[in-house]
């Protein structure tokens, strides 16, 4: 079965995952969508050569930082890795703070593929003969603020509804499926972590991509400003608050809010072993 171990960045739970993989002899797949770049070992906080030598982790490492990696991208190497089968032969511990990766495992997100002709010939045509386009091939409008890119989009999923594909099922308890550890000190956890990251080296790394994609240009720490470690505390406390708000919505998560990693174990132990 696959188990959600989620949090706030800087909370702790790399480490209390890698724990509880130990005990229970389970896989670790990381949900985060800076840590599947090579090269980012620092900035992304990514488990040690000793632990990887301990536990299987899938989602690290599997991307160039020239790449622009989507979630599709993400998705497309779960099937490639057989995740969804072995969720229903095994139990893999899937931890991390990316929303949007989480939520497209648990609600099997639907891949809609696009066609470059279709495409094309969309982009010759003006917002008032997008609609017309629409009016003669019987396409309903969509009752939200319209522009020629949603017009686009509209069309292109209509055109292509018989061709898409949802990602296969996981095994994942019908209940809960893991929890969101809300750590109530992440600032201070986050500036703790920043000055660790720079006295390993941090900026060195980050300095050794020449060709960092559009995806890394917006990862933490990439915009860089005078002041090297108040920049990555500024982008990790806003990225804190996004996770917070994202994962409040997601009702299949428990929320833990305690700055002791003992209770968020018991929960998910409890999780785990029901």
């Amino acid at each position: 079965m696959l188990y959600f171990l989620t949090g706030i960045t800087a909370s702790g739970k790399s480490n209390l995952a890698h724990r509880i993989a130990l005990e229970k002899n389970m896989s670790i797949l990381s949900v985060d969508s800076m840590a599947v770049y090579k090269g980012l070992d620092i900035l992304t906080a990514k488990p040690t050569d000793v632990m990887q030598a301990q536990v299987k982790y899938y989602g690290l490492d599997i991307a160039e930082t020239d790449q622009n990696f989507s979630i599709i991208d993400y998705l497309n190497y779960l099937i490639d890795q057989k995740i969804p089968e072995k969720s229903f032969k095994e139990d893999i511990l899937a931890v991390g703070g990316s929303g949007l990766y989480v939520k497209a495992m648990l609600d099997r997100y639907e891949f809609r593929p696009t066609d470059p002709t279709i495409r094309s010939e969309l982009e010759q045509l003006n917002y008032d003969q997008l609609i017309k386009f629409h009016n003669l091939n019987e396409i309903p409008i969509p009752d939200i603020e319209l522009n020629k890119r949603r017009l686009m989009r509209n069309i292109e999923n209509y055109m292509l509804d018989e061709a898409k594909y949802v990602f296969p099922e996981l095994n994942i308890s019908s209940n809960l499926a893991g929890v969101f550890w809300n750590h109530p000190n992440y600032r201070e956890n986050i500036q703790e972590r920043t000055k660790q990251m720079i006295n390993d080296g941090v900026l060195k790394e980050i300095n050794s991509i020449s060709n960092p994609s559009k995806t890394i240009l917006q990862a933490i720490g990439l915009n860089l400003s005078n002041d090297f470690e108040e920049n990555i505390n500024r982008k990790t406390n806003r990225l804190g608050k996004k996770q917070i708000t994202w994962f409040k919505k997601e009702n299949r998560l428990k929320m833990v809010t305690s700055e002791n990693p003992e209770d968020v174990y018991k929960d998910i132990m409890e999780i785990i072993n029901e």
